[in-house]
């Protein structure tokens, strides 16, 4: 009960914090969710703006609307005017947009309005306009505020009037509010959240803000906060996200009403608390129910205990004989100790002891008298006179046991055995199975009286492995023997059957071997490992020719299927052993060894060449990414490292450090020549020099000592290529610097 109100207070406290975490989380979620929505509303209004923008400009360059605002008194004519009246209605048919186009002549001093209604500047309604155009002073189109009538419209001129411009043809338009902010800010009337667009003179532009609060946030210094600010006006605290628009220099502001979310969170957090607590009672009932219809059993089961135990018994003298558990601990002690006596017991039982002797049998050259008579009596291999032998093993034993432990592996072959019996006996087979602990089972399995044996026994066999694959999900290779008698040498049988078992992995065969087969996989003549065509698996990849690559990989690994497995296994290792260093992949195996234990993880020779292949490909596609001039630079960098490391060795060549980064002798000393200015020859010699004199002027050893730490052949090349450097010999050269340092 204690622990129940422990959770319950536990779950009370998590939930609460739950729900401010969600609380906060959600408000988070609602500004970065405006901010992404103000983003998407300025890049659509700057859009549309733009194609409004252009659409006027179509308006003032149309033919017949050109012609008649820049004509003049005696070029005047009813015809010109019809048709650009005409073009003034198909653009307002065009464009929903637009509520009113004027068309401005001061020329003729007439102005002509979409309504078909021809005016004077005098007697014209909307002298506002005439004005503005009058005194504009922007250089280029810019959308204005105007009114008229009471309605308030966004306003484009065009053209715009400079002060150095002198146009006396105008196009007014005026475009729909409404419109705009319900096609273009995507505003409902049932949307919560405001949009207001603020002018670069803090005038209202667009927006769905109701007048006090279009009038409060005229007044308010927005310069001050930031991106995203909380604002509190009335009853009503606002999250505000706001964005600049880019050619407008208009400021757009998202208002969010926090009360609305609040209100919102507040349901969601007493929806998680309420059913926190309604989990908690359910969890409380269930508990309670749980205890009552175990207490009792418990009870009982520590009264059989000690009834079991006595009342002799240890724990009545403990602190804690009253506890139940207790008793529980000491009763299961007891079994746990009665259970290894048992195991103790069959151990020493005949079974292991028939199994050491079979496992004798097979492992020595000859049977002694013991074993077999031991074999004879105790088991029914022997009862014809003649028997089989067979073995079955674990294909990719190196996955096998990384993904079991010990134990788990040695109840596994246990199950391989309890298998393979069962199955030979459904077959009428009888059968003694040896297991020697590692990735094979070794089955000795009398003979049947059929005149079909051999075929009837190779039949068991491929039931063994199916039963196996379907039961264990294990992959087996199996081979049975000819027939054998009690004086055949079972060691060599063993061995012989269990390197058939190894053929599959080199030729893929899914079936039964027999000794029969032998013949057939012996060592072929000509098993030594191509070098020139790995060379050239090698260079294929450095050539990034992949599909060279395939065919140079299938003709090395072609002899491979003549070879043992143990031959093949081992050129396996080479080969791989030289990719990996030709492209210095140390990372990958540790030595020869750990790519050797590697192996064990593949079923098949053709699994381990696809493996190879695609890291080849691998290898390719990275080299293929690298910049041609950092490669330079990394192989002028390697071959400059090999020298200083290799400078005392005499034979150091041009050859060995082309060896050394994959490369030919021409393309190194390329490179070199490309990224240092001088023979890859001449940097030995110097560096060489740099050497001698160094040790020279640092150590009193004697000039033939120089000579060989060096890595000068002879005597006559050092002092020549000291005295063509120099210009002094050595002993003179140390003479003098001994001389100015006295």
């Amino acid at each position: 009960m204690y622990s129940c109100i422990a959770v319950s207070l536990l779950t009370l406290v998590f939930t609460v914090f739950l729900s401010q975490q969600f609380s906060k989380s959600a408000m988070d979620e609602t500004d970065k969710s405006n901010q992404v929505k103000i983003n998407q509303i300025v890049k659509t209004s700057e859009f549309t703006l733009q194609k409004l923008r252009q659409f006027a400009l179509r308006i003032y360059s149309d033919q017949s609307i050109a012609l008649w605002i820049n004509m003049g008194e005696d070029q005047y004519s009813p015809l010109t005017l019809d048709k650009a009246a005409t073009s003034v209605r198909g653009f307002m048919s065009s464009e929903p947009f637009i509520r009113g186009i004027y068309l401005i002549n001061f020329n003729i001093d007439q102005i002509y309005t979409s309504e078909s209604s021809i005016y004077t500047t005098k007697d014209f309604y909307d002298q506002t306009m005439l004005d503005y155009i009058k005194n504009q002073k922007t250089p280029y189109l810019q959308y204005v505020n105007h009114e008229v009538g009471g309605e308030s419209f966004l306003a484009l001129v065009v053209p715009a009037a400079g002060p150095n411009q002198n146009f006396q043809g105008f196009v007014a338009i005026l475009f729909s509010k409404p419109l705009l902010n319900e096609n273009m800010l995507q505003i409902s009337a049932d949307d919560l959240n405001k949009i207001y667009i603020e002018g670069k003179n803090k005038e209202f532009i667009l927006g769905n803000t109701d007048p006090a609060l279009t009038k409060a946030l005229m007044e308010i210094d927005k310069s001050a906060v930031d991106q995203g600010w909380k604002w509190k006006f009335g009853n009503e605290t606002w999250s505000i996200q706001s964005e600049r628009f880019p050619v407008e220099g208009w400021n757009i502001y998202h208002m969010a009403p926090i009360s609305l979310w609040q209100a919102k969170v507040a349901k969601i957090r007493i929806q998680i608390i309420g059913s926190s607590i309604f989990l908690l009672l359910a969890l409380l009932l269930y508990l309670f129910w749980q205890s009552y219809r175990s207490l009792k059993p418990l009870s009982d089961l520590v009264s059989q205990i000690r009834n079991k135990l006595g009342k002799e018994h240890a724990i009545l003298q403990a602190s804690n004989a009253g506890n139940e558990m207790a008793w529980i601990h000491s009763g299961f002690h007891s079994l746990v100790e009665k259970i290894e006596q048992l195991d103790s017991s069959i151990k020493s039982s005949k079974a292991l002891v028939k199994d050491d002797f079979l496992r004798q049998w097979i492992l020595n050259s000859k049977s002694s008298k013991p074993i077999e008579e031991f074999i004879r009596n105790q088991t029914q291999i022997l009862e014809t006179g003649s028997f089989r032998m067979a073995v079955i093993r674990l294909e990719s034993y190196g996955r096998f046991e990384e993904q079991f432990d010990f134990a788990s592996r040695k109840l596994l072959r246990f199950a391989l055995g309890n298998i393979m019996v069962e199955v030979l006996s459904n077959h009428g087979f009888v059968a003694e199975t040896v297991d020697f602990g590692s990735d094979h089972i070794v089955a000795l399995i009398s003979l049947s009286t059929s005149e079909e044996e051999m075929a009837l026994a190779i039949g068991a066999m491929d039931d063994v492995k199916v039963q196996i694959s379907r039961w264990l999900k294990l992959e087996v290779h199996a081979a049975i023997s000819s027939v054998l008698d009690v004086e055949e040498n079972l060691q060599i049988i063993y061995n012989q059957l269990y390197e058939l078992t190894l053929m599959g992995f080199i030729n893929h065969e899914d079936r039964v071997f027999t000794s029969d087969d032998l013949e057939r996989y012996e060592r072929g003549k000509d098993s030594d490992l191509d070098e020139a065509l790995l060379k050239q698996v090698i260079q294929s990849v450095q050539l990034k020719n992949d599909k060279a690559l395939e065919g140079y990989l299938d003709h090395l690994t072609l002899h491979m299927q003549e070879l043992s497995y143990q031959e093949c296994k081992l050129q396996l290792t080479h080969i791989i052993y030289s990719i990996m260093k030709s492209f210095k992949n140390y990372k990958t195996f540790q030595g020869m060894k750990s790519i050797h234990s590697f192996l064990e993880q593949f079923a098949t020779l053709g699994e381990v060449k696809a493996w190879l292949y695609q890291v080849m490909l691998q290898t390719i596609e990275q080299n293929r990414k690298k910049n041609a001039s950092s490669r330079k630079d990394e192989v002028a960098a390697e071959m400059i490292e090999y020298v200083r490391n290799h400078l005392h060795n005499p034979m150091l060549s041009v050859d060995d450090i082309a060896a050394h980064v994959s490369m030919s002798v021409n393309y190194a000393r390329q490179i070199f020549k490309d990224q240092f200015n001088c023979s890859l020859s001449d940097y030995i010699t110097d560096q060489r020099i740099e050497h001698v004199i160094k040790l020279l002027t640092t150590t009193d050893w004697t000039v033939a000592d120089i000579t060989e730490q060096s890595g000068f052949q002879t005597k006559s090349t050092f002092f020549a290529a000291f005295k063509r450097a120099t210009g002094m010999t050595p002993n003179q050269y140390r003479m003098g610097k001994h001389d100015v340092e006295h």
